[in-house]
């Protein structure tokens, strides 16, 4: 093949060849005593040229997308003739995952060719890993590699011919070295992928349009396909469900508890988000913070209804203990009179074993001895009876509804974890939370978390009685979402489709009365009450029923919105009666 146009020039000029047995020339890789060589490799030369004139052709990009500190992929858009390979490269499994789409306006796509003859040099797989050496985030990081690429990409453009090659001689030492290593840190590479003469993965349309892809910082050139996806803005649960419903089983005898919500109601951008991580990424565990009233349950309850899982919720308190997340005691309200099993009488036990047996076990075993059948029937008898006895207790031990939503497929909300005293009790869970770890229950019991039981903490960080959590809990959350205030569109939506109230004028009013009043509270910080959504629904179903605006508003938000007679009064003045 042959070499990029400058590297075959600069070997003419330097009257030298595409092998060179000189050791400065060679990786530190490159430990042979005796024949030591290097060679240049034209496709591995052509990728990092290519990547040297993205920057000034304003065509293609690359990058990586961060996820704690560490890369989960590395991205790149690399052109190819008229076409363009959208790319994703995993170093944990060695797997590239790509398309190749044309430069046309209808963007036809096609899977990534196999590196063979008459099909792909392999040049734009080595780009990637060409990518991965000079990352100082990646696991493949070289330093050696990184430095000779930056001093190839200054001799080239300085016309120095002899430490253009050198450089060019060391990248390809280097990274070929690295390539064929059997060492632990070998650059990770599955030949695998290209048996049917094509790259296996491919990307489906919902990976590129989810943005699950997407890096998140962009190291060369601006992304054009691996970009973020855009909000579906106004989408109902109805529409949501289209996409993100059947990806997860449910057991029929659980359905029930499936959330029935209206199929009209409008998704928070939360939700829409916790469902694309959910869908395609491993993550489980998020929470929201917000003021009361900003739909915290309400977004936990469209989730489960949307993938159609059950739903289960778990609310803590200043007393919850690290016993009370795992199971209850409660009062046994069974307690019947005690009753003796029934036993055979001497007799028959002698003159029928089998039969006398079947009375207690309810299985006939033909042939069983009379010394056989009389050690069951006492075993049998003392199973029965301490059954009977553990029934008769005053207390049941009861598992939480935490244990078990964690037992299947679920959509596990604890509420308010923040209000719990200790901030450590929270930590008890930690090995539910990690993936693959077990708990032990009181019974002894070891339990492991299921790996669809999504659990979503919703809580108020900043009301009377809340405290901070646990380092190592929130270092635990794949997303930690701040709910807004709804907005007053948001209201009036949603309150129109839970009461069904259609007068706009009245509804207008209320709305703004409401927040205006949480307004207030927030200026003059008072605390020592609430004002926001739930408070304008209670309005409005108190005024369907009574017919009277204003003592609707005095009874379903006025007396809510702060204990203090004289601000209340000072409210009801200013924001009430004025538009009544």
């Amino acid at each position: 093949m042959a070499l990029p146009e400058k590297i075959e020039a600069y070997l003419k000029f330097a009257k030298k060849k595409r092998i060179s047995y000189e050791a400065e020339d060679c990786s530190r890789y490159n430990t042979r005593t005796n024949g030591k060589s290097a060679k240049l490799h034209p496709p591995t030369l052509a990728a990092i040229f290519k990547l040297f004139g993205m920057k000034e052709k304003e065509e293609g990009a690359a990058g990586i997308q961060l996820a704690e500190k560490s890369v989960r992929y590395f991205c790149l858009e690399y052109p190819v003739e008229q076409e363009l390979c959208v790319m994703t490269y995993n170093y944990q499994n060695g797997r590239f995952c790509g398309i190749r789409k044309k430069n046309d306006p209808a963007g036809e796509t096609t899977k990534m060719p196999g590196v063979l003859k008459g099909k792909s040099t392999g040049e734009e797989y080595l780009a990637m890993l060409v990518l991965a050496s000079i990352v100082p985030e990646s696991q493949y990081y070289d330093d050696e590699f990184h430095t000779c690429f930056d001093e190839l990409k200054r001799a080239v453009k300085a016309g120095l011919a002899g430490q253009a090659l050198k450089m060019s001689f060391r990248c390809c030492d280097n990274l070929y070295l690295r390539m064929t290593a059997t060492t632990e840190d070998a650059i990770s590479f599955d030949r695998n992928q290209f048996a049917e003469g094509k790259l296996k993965d491919s990307f489906h349309p919902f990976d590129l349009n989810s943005g699950i892809y997407a890096p998140n910082a962009c190291i060369i050139g601006t992304f054009k396909v691996l970009g973020v996806k855009g909000r579906k803005k106004g989408a109902a649960i109805s529409e949501l469900k289209m996409e993100y419903a059947g990806h997860f089983n449910c057991r029929h005898s659980e359905k029930e508890r499936i959330p029935t919500l209206p199929e009209d109601y409008i998704v928070s951008q939360e939700v829409e988000e916790i469902l694309e991580m959910v869908v395609h990424t491993p993550a489980r565990l998020f929470m929201m913070t917000g003021e009361a009233g900003t739909g915290k349950t309400t977004d936990a309850r469209m989730i489960a209804q949307i993938l159609g899982l059950p739903y289960y919720v778990f609310t803590c308190g200043p007393g919850t203990d690290e016993l009370e997340l795992l199971a209850s005691t409660v009062p046994n309200m069974g307690t019947k009179k005690k009753t003796l099993p029934v036993l055979p009488a001497f007799y028959d036990l002698q003159m029928d074993p089998a039969s006398a047996l079947c009375v207690l076990s309810g299985t006939y075993e033909e042939g069983i001895s009379e010394e056989a059948a009389f050690e069951k029937l006492l075993r049998l008898a003392y199973e029965k009876g301490y059954e009977s006895a553990r029934a008769e207790k005053d207390f049941l031990l009861r598992e939480s509804e935490i244990i078990k939503a964690c037992r299947l497929p679920s959509v596990l909300e604890i509420q308010e974890p923040s209000m719990i005293e200790k901030p450590g009790t929270l930590t008890r869970l930690n090995s539910l939370f990690d993936d693959g770890a077990v708990t032990d229950l009181i019974n002894g019991e070891k339990i492991k978390r299921n790996k669809d039981t999504i659990v979503i903490m919703t809580t108020n960080l900043d009301y009377v009685g809340c405290g901070n959590f646990n380092q190592s809990v929130l270092s635990r959350m794949s997303l930690i979402q701040p709910k807004q205030n709804l907005t007053e569109e948001e209201m009036k939506r949603r309150v129109i489709a839970r009461t069904g109230y259609g007068d706009e004028k009245g509804l207008n009013f209320m709305v703004s009365a409401i927040q205006k009043i949480h307004a207030y509270l927030k200026e003059e910080d008072l605390q020592d009450g609430v004002c926001g959504y739930r408070e304008l629904e209670n309005w409005v179903r108190t005024f369907q029923a009574i017919k009277d605006v204003r003592r609707a508003a005095q009874v379903a938000v006025i007396s809510k919105a702060t204990m203090d007679p004289e601000e209340q009064e000072h409210l009801m003045k200013t924001y009430v009666e004025p538009y009544c």
